[in-house]
């Protein structure tokens, strides 16, 4: 169990936490105020021009194209994540975490609740505990939409729509030649103002009805789809509680009564 669990992590990372993200640096700008001016019922509605304004008004010393250009490069060292001697380490910062949907602990609740996450020396092992594309030779995620958070200037967003085939041996189990569409994924890396990543986040499934993974992002949508789903709620697509199918039962049967 515990093996298949760090093989679990380590789909999670390769098929692409929670610190607390830096302080918000940017200050209210003259153009902040005239933003706020113009807010909607419901919450502002930002244009483009709103958001380089915010990311102009940040003090972090790094600009938004060159925090995009380090979150690609980190991207694309992990492909040679597996060669430990050569490999650049110190791209992650000592405080580094890991976390995706149901990995690194539980969700803080309340203040004061531990933050969840893989550390910098666990991620790695997770890393290079499997080699996915054995199993998925032609694994694509098909990087998209990276874009810096204008309310955390320090973070840049970007997405996935993986594609992949499986070809090879996944768990010792023979491949079966399925072609998986893995749904749209939400992916974030912070970093520290020595350009250092400091929380990467992946996983984040954005329409669980796209693909034919069952609705599972990462690690689970590779092991469901190819019949290898592990025996947990998380891993198998989103049914409900027996408590909220049940709520959903008896809203229907009030309906049926006289008078409802």
């Amino acid at each position: 169990p515990d093996k298949m669990l760090t093989t679990a992590t380590y789909f999670s990372l390769a098929a692409c936490a929670l610190r607390p993200p830096l302080a918000r640096r940017h200050h209210v700008s003259p153009t902040m105020t005239v933003i706020q001016q113009q807010q909607q019922p419901g919450g502002l509605i930002l244009d483009e021009a709103d958001e380089h304004a915010l990311l102009a008004a940040s003090t972090f010393p790094i600009a938004p194209d060159e925090l995009i250009a380090k979150c690609k490069a980190v991207i694309i060292a992990q492909a040679g994540i597996q060669d430990a001697d050569n490999y650049d380490e110190s791209i992650y910062a000592e405080d580094f975490r890991f976390c995706a949907p149901f990995v690194g602990g539980p969700t803080p609740a309340a203040p004061g609740d531990a933050i969840p996450g893989l550390g910098k020396d666990q991620y790695l092992a997770a890393l290079r505990n499997f080699d996915l594309l054995t199993a998925f030779p032609d694994m694509d995620n098909r990087y998209h939409r990276f874009y810096v958070d204008p309310f955390e200037p320090n973070r840049v967003w970007f997405q996935t729509r993986c594609t992949a085939t499986h070809t090879g041996e996944l768990f010792g189990k023979p491949p079966t030649g399925k072609s998986l569409t893995l749904p749209p994924q939400a992916f974030s890396m912070v970093f520290n103002e020595q350009g250092q990543v400091s929380t990467f986040n992946v996983g984040y499934v954005i329409d669980r009805t796209v693909g034919n993974t069952g609705g599972l992002g990462g690690a689970f949508g590779f092991f469901w789809a190819t019949g290898n789903a592990l025996p947990f709620p998380e891993c198998q697509p989103f049914k409900g509680s027996l408590a909220l199918r049940g709520l959903g039962l008896l809203q229907r049967l009030q309906k049926l009564l006289p008078g409802s």
